[in-house]
């Protein structure tokens, strides 16, 4: 399996990346034209997540990602990222930072399975186009109690979060 995440205006310069999967990660706001050139024609319908959601990082937010989407995004994901995949997956977002980033680490976690947590964090962080990451707390937060990590997840983040300046909160 392998992993690019990236801004959405990086989404279609896949020269030297060519996914077969792609993951969209939009604002509920954005107009149904905007939407309407996101998925490459090289990648099937089938293999295009899109879904729409706020890169809000207040648990308590009424904009903060839904668990259900997040449940959903995962159901979409697991038998795509197995052990055995060979997938090549694009995640993108708009800046690349945030939501994307925690879709990554959630793939990587699915890929790597149950124990490797924070080697999926390592990978996801090498999968990124950008370097000041920001991976949503509440999607990992929603991943971690869909896929049974009892903690495990979002062990990683707060690490990242309290070694890095740039950092959403002060967690």
């Amino acid at each position: 399996m392998d992993v690019f995440i990236c801004p959405r205006d990086w989404a279609h310069s896949t020269s030297r990346f060519v996914p077969t999967h792609m993951v969209s990660l939009q604002n509920p706001n954005v107009s149904s034209s905007d939407l309407e050139g996101l998925r490459p024609v090289w990648i099937s319908e089938e293999n295009h997540y899109l879904d729409l959601f706020f890169d809000v990082d207040l648990p308590a937010s009424p904009h903060a990602p839904p668990r259900e989407k997040i449940a959903a995004l995962i159901d979409w994901l697991a038998p795509r990222c197995g052990p055995d995949s060979g997938n090549r997956f694009l995640i993108h977002c708009d800046a690349g930072l945030g939501r994307s980033t925690a879709v990554g680490y959630i793939a990587w976690a699915i890929h790597l399975g149950p124990g490797n947590e924070a080697v999926a964090f390592d990978w996801m962080v090498k999968s990124a186009l950008q370097r000041r990451l920001v991976p949503n707390s509440v999607i990992i937060a929603h991943a971690d109690d869909v896929l049974g990590r009892r903690g495990a997840l979002m062990k990683p983040l707060t690490e990242w979060n309290r070694r890095v300046p740039w950092r959403r909160t002060s967690r």
